[in-house]
């Protein structure tokens, strides 16, 4: 078993995972991914449209987190307005269960270094890897990689 894999196993692990692609599926419409820029994601939002019912769910992730501690799963996903954090969070607690004081949003894909090391204090961790982030960005862990000793996980490692 590779070490990412204990990680992710072990009930003792600080799980902090981002939604977009991660915890909610990207489909928009009959056959494609759902694929907007950034101003058009935000007018969509602002529009009031949900774009996180629970459907958007990943079963296998929902199956996954009823046999996690879920004192131990935090979110951290990038968001642009409280209106799109307030979607995202009844999202996260009807779907996934997730405790609303672990759900964190960062503006801009950087801060979510910031959102881990905020997590690290509040829990008083003293071993960095066992903090992981999931996500589907490689800009993501790729910058977390590069500038903490917290672990990154791919959302593949779970498929």
């Amino acid at each position: 078993m590779s070490k990412i894999q204990e990680l992710i196993n072990d009930n003792n692990t600080i799980l902090v995972f981002d939604v977009d692609g991660t915890l909610a599926r990207m489909e928009y419409g009959e056959y494609n991914h759902f694929a907007l820029d950034d101003d058009s994601w935000t007018k969509l939002i602002e529009s009031g449209e949900t774009v996180y019912p629970d459907s958007q769910a990943i079963p296998s992730m929902v199956e996954y987190m009823k046999n996690k501690d879920m004192n131990n799963i935090y979110v951290c996903s990038k968001s642009y307005t409280i209106k799109e954090d307030n979607m995202k969070t009844r999202f996260l607690m009807s779907a996934y269960n997730i405790l609303e004081d672990h759900i964190f949003y960062s503006r801009d894909n950087d801060s979510k270094l910031d959102v881990l090391n905020k997590i690290k204090e509040m829990r008083n961790i003293t071993d960095d890897h066992m903090i992981a982030i999931v996500d589907d960005s490689l800009e993501v862990l790729n910058h977390i990689k590069e500038n903490s000793n917290y672990s990154t996980i791919h959302i593949s490692s779970f498929m």
